[in-house]
């Protein structure tokens, strides 16, 4: 009878322990809802009150392309250097939610929130509820809310990132349907840019640690290397070409200095934050004790080797591609957040004090943060994108001092300018006269303009076309090289304004 008494008490303290566990993983679950509902609606926000830079220009006019077939065929002469399915998922939605800048970005930004949720429940299932709320709001504390509605593809690189290594980490290794699933993620996060084959290398490190010669290799990284391998085959055609564009120094060529502040571009208000969270973590500790850790879990494990990725991406940047900047890496934040949500629980699960502030800190670091940015949308704009604006609010005046055109020898701002000017067939470049090249455009971004310019009109004015309407132009942001050379060939400049855009009139 007694023995009867005890099991019913045990039984009945196991489901209390159940329901608070439940009840907890419920909590979890509805604030990552509401996080990722206030960054869906916040980010749409943001994406309808800033104009479309250059890349993301670059996007919608791909993406505007009369046909498919044209799509791929001006990818082949490089016109961009992304893979076509970006273009294809833009193109849906700009067919059937009309032309503007919020629906071009809208897919990319419903990819971030996706995102967000996937690395939210891959930290929660290595963890618990709280600590996968941990992984969340580190990505909110990262640069991903800015990279995350632009239309490019680097939110749906960030979210396939996340697949990966939830499917990795939360199915079993010798189970053929996760790795096939694996090996399916793969293969579309290489089509949707081909950087990712980087997420791949935490993986096959993992792999290479872990081998011995008498055991077979993991299924899933089969799988993940043929989903690597069979895009990159199927889309040669358009790889090539483009790689041979890249000479290096055309744009963000790798070098040790860029690598260096990779991780820091990751967080940008890292050392702050995590000095908040140090000095919390001290003021809360109650007890001197040593506490037991757990060994690190291989889920865990490999989370920590995302950080690896930036440095495979530096060397595959010097080897073939030319060109490596922070934002091509982005598919190694999801592996940094978990990995920091999983080192917290092995150490703090026993005092959820320390976890819930440390949650709570970071959320409030990315709320105020993206608050902030709604209410000035401004705050984030490139330089080229602020002269485009200037430059949009001074058009009316510029006619009514009888200017006719308006040229620029800045390419990124012509673009630009081009795309929402009243009348773009009155906006021009200045191309440099032959055997120089402009020292204020050092990336080059004229060379694509001339690749779009086989599908899309641009206009291209040289120093004799310059000459002919000089009484009528107005030169927008010219360099002090630019000027020189204006004078050298006779034409007299008059600065009409000079901040906070200049502006110049030729005589």
């Amino acid at each position: 009878m007694q023995i009867a008494k005890n099991e019913a008490s045990q039984a009945g303290n196991l489901s209390h322990i159940s329901q608070i566990v439940r009840s907890r993983s419920m909590w979890s679950f509805i604030a990552a809802a509401v996080l990722a509902a206030f960054y869906l609606v916040t980010s749409v926000y943001i994406a309808s009150h800033r104009l479309l830079r250059f890349d993301e220009l670059l996007t919608v006019h791909v993406t505007r392309l009369p046909h498919w077939a044209t799509i791929w065929t001006a990818l082949a002469h490089s016109v961009d250097i992304q893979p076509p399915l970006p273009y294809m998922v833009a193109r849906i939605f700009d067919r059937l939610f009309g032309h503007s800048e919020v629906v071009v970005r809208l897919p990319f930004a419903l990819a971030m929130v996706a995102g967000l949720l996937i690395t939210f429940d891959c930290a929660r299932r290595l963890t618990d509820g709280l600590h996968g709320l941990i992984a969340l709001s580190v990505l909110t504390c990262s640069f991903l809310p800015f990279h995350g509605y632009d239309a490019r593809p680097y939110a749906i690189y960030f979210m396939l990132s996340a697949l990966a290594l939830w499917v990795w980490t939360s199915t079993r290794d010798g189970n053929k349907q996760s790795a096939i699933l694996f090996g399916m993620v793969i293969f579309l996060g290489v089509a949707f840019h081909y950087y990712f084959v980087l997420c791949l290398v935490p993986y096959a490190l993992w792999e290479i640690i872990r081998w011995r010669p008498w055991q077979p290799l993991s299924p899933k990284l089969i799988t993940g290397v043929v989903g690597v391998l069979l895009p990159i085959a199927l889309l040669s055609r358009l790889i090539l070409p483009s790689v041979r564009d890249f000479s290096p120094g055309y744009y963000a060529p790798p070098s040790l200095w860029v690598l260096r502040a990779t991780f820091s571009n990751f967080f940008p208000y890292g050392l702050f934050p995590l000095a908040l969270i140090m000095i919390w973590v001290v003021l809360t500790r109650t007890s001197d004790k040593a506490i037991a850790l757990d060994a690190m879990s291989s889920g865990e494990s490999v989370s920590w080797l995302f950080l690896c990725i930036p440095l495979a991406g530096f060397v595959l940047a010097r080897l073939k591609t030319n060109a490596y900047t922070d934002r091509y890496v982005i598919g190694a934040l999801p592996g940094i957040a978990v990995a920091f949500s999983c080192c917290l629980w092995r150490h703090f699960r026993r005092a959820s004090l320390i976890s819930l502030g440390i949650f709570l800190l970071l959320t409030a670091w990315g709320v105020v943060h993206q608050a902030y940015v709604v209410r000035h949308p401004d705050s984030v704009n490139m330089p080229e994108q602020t002269a485009t604006t200037q430059f949009l609010k001074w058009e009316d005046v510029l006619r009514s001092d009888g200017k006719r055109f308006f040229l620029f020898p800045n390419s990124i701002i012509y673009l630009q300018a081009e795309y929402y000017c009243e009348h773009p067939d009155e906006c021009a470049m200045l191309v440099a006269p032959d055997g120089l090249e402009y020292p204020h455009d050092p990336i080059g971004r004229y060379w694509p303009l001339t690749k779009l310019a086989q599908y899309y009109p641009l206009h291209f004015w040289k120093l004799d076309d310059l000459k002919k309407h000089a009484g009528e132009t107005a030169l927008i942001e010219p360099p002090p090289e630019v000027l020189d050379i204006l004078k050298q060939a006779g034409l007299q400049v008059e600065v009409r304004f000079s901040k906070p855009l200049e502006v110049v009139y030729l005589q």
